[in-house]
């Protein structure tokens, strides 16, 4: 808008406009920083995907060579040739990595199963994971799984 002062025109916005520029810019924003959030998210579920199926192979493999399965992720790791990185072994059970807690059981040698659980559910993901020795990934919204959740295809 243009605004006449002493005979000269003076070029300028009303706070209105300016507000409403402002609420505009506001809710840009929030929708980018939601989407933020969600893409942090599925970015953390689809790396601990990864590291399950990993170590889940590696169990898998390690089984066909030494006829049983794995008492721990540091058995993995310290295996020449190394299944897994030493970085995904951690304490050997559990392990914090990419927004997600590990935790390998093995309750007999011909079995095992590993469970991947969100560090801050709704923050560092949403999912929670299961795998076992039959390498089928489990997947529950609501928490741990196990078994009997639904298969991720």
């Amino acid at each position: 808008m243009r605004l006449r002062r002493s005979g000269r025109w003076w070029g300028g916005f009303t706070l209105i406009e300016i507000l409403v520029v402002v609420s505009i810019l506001a809710m840009l924003a929030t929708v980018g920083v939601l989407q933020l959030t969600r893409a942090r998210i599925i970015t953390h579920e689809e790396l601990a995907l990864v590291s399950m199926r990993q170590i889940g192979r590696a169990c898998h493999f390690f089984n066909l060579a030494n006829l049983r399965f794995p008492t721990s992720l540091t058995e993995l790791a310290t295996a020449t040739p190394p299944y897994i990185p030493t970085d995904l072994a951690g304490d050997g059970f559990t392990i914090d990595k990419r927004g997600y807690r590990f935790t390998y059981a093995n309750p007999s040698s011909t079995s095992f199963s590993l469970n991947a659980d969100p560090l801050t559910p709704g923050v560092t993901g949403s999912r929670y994971f299961y795998v076992d020795q039959n390498l089928a990934m489990h997947v529950d919204e609501s928490g741990p799984a196990d078994a009997n959740d639904p298969v991720i295809p």
